[in-house]
């Protein structure tokens, strides 16, 4: 079933298709400002004409906003004065079970803490929270690893055994730092999609890998990318051979003091529940609004 330009919940709900550009500035009023983007603009390009943007309306009156398509949902918010999630989000799960694929899981993404406890009620279960985190560049001090290690820039050349790294930090128990599928087909890709789109030389100076000069073991990577205009840590992982040596800490401020020559913060993306969560946190990024997304498996009757 594909969503038309009106649907009907009840006798007093409907949802009706919103212009793209109109939904991006009513959501972004009233939605936090969670990725810390600069500009007003930034935030409101988000949205193209594909997303499939709605108005939820009451007695034909507006009261938020949704994305929503089959087994999808995303960008949730209502519209002061109104404030029942109560009233409007059982409407929004009937209507999802009726129009998704009943033999795999809604999602709903981008869910922020004041709204979780009512998709809890309603049957939604979480699967992960993820935040952005933020701070200023600054100078540091060089950072020293010792005369076992070796800090050098990355290249294209590096990408299997940057694989094979990432691979293994994200296996296991520390699963929880990577957000996607762990397979080494999927870190190659992500990679050399990297390196394709992240060739600024700033970039490359702020990146770093760390060999051991003993073994050529490839113990560490920092990974420094552009997103919207400002750099974002692509990736960041250490050997779990090699942790506990401050060599991330060291990384970062690596990437801080380099990047301070041209751009005013850095940010990064972490999994709620991450030990590198502290990391960043005692290096003085400041963390935004979390986000989780959740699952609706359905039950028959």
């Amino acid at each position: 079933m594909t969503i038309d330009s009106k649907y009907i919940l009840d006798e007093e709900f409907e949802l009706v298709k919103a212009n793209h550009r109109e939904f991006a500035i009513y959501y972004t009023t009233y939605r936090e400002n969670i990725f810390f983007r600069q500009s007003w603009e930034k935030r409101l390009n988000i949205f193209s004409e594909k997303i499939p943007c709605y108005w939820i309306l009451l007695k034909q009156q507006r009261i938020g906003g949704v994305c929503i398509e089959p087994n999808t949902l995303s960008s949730f918010f209502l519209e002061p004065p109104f404030v029942d999630m109560n009233l409007v989000l059982p409407k929004i799960r009937q209507f999802l079970l009726k129009c998704s694929d009943l033999s795999k899981p809604i999602v709903a993404f981008g869910i922020l803490p004041y709204q979780t406890e009512h998709f809890f009620r309603l049957g939604f279960l979480p699967t992960e929270s993820r935040r952005v985190m933020i701070r200023p560049t600054k100078l540091f001090e060089e950072q020293e690893l010792g005369e076992e290690l070796e800090i050098i820039p990355p290249n294209w050349e590096h990408t299997e055994k940057i694989a094979a790294l990432l691979l293994e930090s994200y296996s296991g128990s520390d699963s929880i730092g990577y957000p996607g599928e762990n397979t080494l087909e999927q870190q190659r890709s992500d990679i050399e999609f990297y390196f394709k789109h992240n060739n600024a030389e700033i970039l490359t100076s702020a990146s770093s890998i760390v060999y051991n000069k003993s073994n050529n073991e490839m113990v560490a990577v920092c990974l420094i990318s552009l997103w919207e205009d400002l750099p974002l840590v692509s990736e960041i992982a250490v050997s779990p051979r090699y942790r506990s040596k401050r060599i991330a800490s060291k990384l970062l401020k690596k990437a801080l003091t380099v990047l301070s020559d041209k751009y005013e913060v850095l940010r990064l993306f972490v999994t709620v529940g991450n030990s590198a969560e502290s990391l960043y946190y005692n290096l003085g990024f400041y963390p935004g609004l979390e986000q989780t997304t959740f699952h609706l498996t359905h039950r028959s009757k």
